[in-house]
C-alpha cells in the first residue's frame, strides 16, 4: 500500500487541482481582509475593520473546514470512474482496501497542507493590515482549528467513500451534504420529541458548532475552551472517521468495477 500512496502523492503533487484550489481560497481570504481594511480606511465609522471581526468569522464558521476538505478531495478523485482507472489499479494486484485507504490518506494529507497555506494567508493578512487589539490569542484561535481537524478529516473520508461507491459526483456530494448538514438538523428536531435522540443530536458537529460556539464583536464563547468541550470535538470527529471509513470500506469492497 505504501507504493500506492507514494504514486498517489506523486499524482496529486504534479496535478493542478491542489494548487488552484489553495491559491483561489488563499487569495479570497486576503481579499476579504483587504475589503475590511478599505472600508475601515475610507469609512471612519465602520466598526468591522478589526482583527477580531475577521478571525471571529472563521471561528463561528468552523464548518468551512469540512466543506473545503470535501471539495478538494472531490476534485482529486473526480476522474476515478473514467477510463477504467480503478479496474486497472486492481489488475496490478492492489486490493480494494489498499486503494480506498490510500486515497483517504492522500486526500487527508493534501487537504491538511492546503489548509495550512490558506490559514497562513488568512491569519497573516488579518494581523498585518487590520486593526486590533484581539482579546483572543493566536494559540486560542489555533486550538479551535485543532479541535475541528478530526471532523474535517472525517468529511474527507466520507466524500472519498461516497465517490468510490457512486459514479455520479453530484449525487455523491448531495449525499455528503445530507449526512453532514441536513441529517443533524433532522436529528435535532426529532430529538425535541424523542428523548434518546437528543444526546445524539448534541454530539453531531453541525449542531454543537451552531449551538455552543459564539464569536462576535461583543462575545466569545467556544466549547473547545473547556476540557469537556475539546474532548467532545475530538471524540465526535474520531467517531466520524471510523464510521465513514467503515462505510467506504464495506461499500467499495462490494462495488462492481467497470
Amino acid at each position: 500500500m505504501l507504493n500506492y500512496i507514494k504514486s498517489e502523492l506523486y499524482r496529486v503533487s504534479h496535478g493542478k487541482e491542489v494548487y488552484l484550489f489553495t491559491g483561489i481560497l488563499a487569495v479570497l481570504s486576503v481579499l476579504m481582509n483587504g475589503v475590511l481594511y478599505l472600508f475601515h480606511t475610507f469609512t471612519p465609522d465602520f466598526p468591522y475593520g478589526a482583527i477580531r471581526f475577521s478571525l471571529n468569522t472563521l471561528t463561528s464558521s468552523m464548518e468551512f473546514l469540512f466543506f473545503a476538505g470535501m471539495l478538494l478531495a472531490g476534485f482529486l478523485i473526480s476522474d476515478e470512474h473514467k477510463n477504467g482507472t480503478l479496474k486497472n489499479t486492481v489488475s496490478f494486484g492492489i486490493t480494494r482496501v489498499q486503494i480506498f485507504t490510500g486515497k483517504c490518506i492522500v486526500c487527508s494529507i493534501a487537504s491538511f497542507l492546503s489548509m495550512l497555506v490558506i490559514m497562513i494567508f488568512y491569519y497573516g493578512s488579518a494581523y498585518l493590515i487590520l486593526t486590533g487589539p484581539d482579546e483572543v490569542t493566536l494559540m486560542d484561535r489555533l486550538r479551535g482549528i485543532a479541535a475541528n481537524l478530526p471532523m474535517a478529516f472525517a468529511s474527507v473520508i466520507l466524500i472519498v467513500a461516497l465517490m468510490s461507491m457512486i459514479k455520479r459526483e453530484m449525487i455523491a456530494m448531495m449525499l455528503w451534504m445530507f449526512i453532514i448538514v441536513f441529517l443533524p438538523i433532522i436529528t435535532f428536531f426529532l430529538g425535541l420529541k424523542i428523548d434518546w435522540l437528543n444526546p445524539v443530536a448534541e454530539w453531531m458537529p453541525r449542531n454543537y458548532l451552531n449551538m455552543e460556539v459564539i464569536a462576535n464583536m461583543s462575545h466569545y464563547q467556544v466549547l473547545w475552551d473547556t476540557p469537556e468541550g475539546m474532548a467532545k470535538c475530538l471524540i465526535s470527529g474520531i467517531i466520524g472517521m471510523i464510521v465513514f471509513y467503515m462505510i467506504g470500506w464495506i461499500g467499495f469492497r462490494k462495488k462492481e468495477l467497470v
